[in-house]
């Protein structure tokens, strides 16, 4: 399968012009032309060495990262199988399913910088940082809704400041369901006459129930994907909720 066949390179102009862009966001084929403009917002990459910087502190980093992952449709890579999982409603989506999700969706890390190692945390800086440039590409890009990974406190506390600083009217609010510890944010911002509205989960990468995450994803952030009824569950949002 050729990367061109499911990448969108139209707004790569752009991207260029943005000097706290280090890498440019994964944009799927069909991003522009989907029912509502979704991103996916992973947190962070860490630094693995052996060349490490020269691979993925470039334009293209992020993407070939992102191909290697997700588009590896063999490899086990949870924070992005996981997701698939939740948002086709089974634990075994199909060659065809992954491809048409993040052929539909942009893909974009929050954090601007590799991390040292796997034991690091992003600081509040660099939190604030990713938001402030997330929101300018949200406003490029006219995303109307965006999946983030992660519910860590600072995580959304750099968040209502980015949005405070940008004087952007917004509500957020914890959803009634809990899964496992964690709950589920749901902010909704209103700026320059558009709305986007940003859905926190938990991070897909570990301890991630995605038959519990599943509906109250699709609830929130609706996607128009196909179906294979071969791989078709039922998800009972009254069960997560009980």
């Amino acid at each position: 399968m050729e990367l061109a066949n499911l990448l969108d390179t139209s707004f790569d102009a752009m991207f260029a012009g943005r000097a706290n862009l280090p890498w440019w966001p994964w944009v799927g084929s069909k991003f522009s032309t989907s029912a509502v403009r979704t991103m996916v917002v992973g947190e962070s990459i860490y630094n693995w060495g052996n060349g490490f910087d020269a691979r993925y502190m470039q334009a293209n980093g992020l993407r070939e990262t992102h191909r290697r992952h997700a588009l590896d449709y063999r490899r086990d890579s949870p924070y992005v199988r996981n997701i698939e999982r939740a948002m086709h409603h089974t634990p075994t989506p199909s060659e065809n399913q992954k491809r048409e999700f993040w052929s539909t969706v942009a893909y974009h890390n929050l954090v601007l910088e590799p991390l040292k190692d796997i034991k690091a945390r992003p600081t509040y800086p660099q939190y604030l940082k990713g938001w402030q440039e997330f929101f300018g590409l949200s406003s490029l890009m006219a995303i109307e809704q965006a999946i983030v990974y992660g519910l860590e406190a600072k995580k959304v506390e750099a968040l209502v400041e980015a949005l405070k600083l940008r004087g952007a009217s917004f509500k957020q609010n914890r959803l009634p369901v809990r899964i496992g510890r964690t709950r589920p944010r749901l902010v909704t911002i209103a700026e320059d006459g558009r709305t986007l509205k940003l859905l926190l989960i938990r991070h897909p990468s570990a301890f991630f129930s995605w038959r519990q995450w599943a509906p109250i994803i699709s609830a929130h952030i609706p996607l128009q994907l196909p179906k294979d009824k071969a791989d078709r569950i039922n998800v009972n949002l009254l069960d997560v909720l009980q």
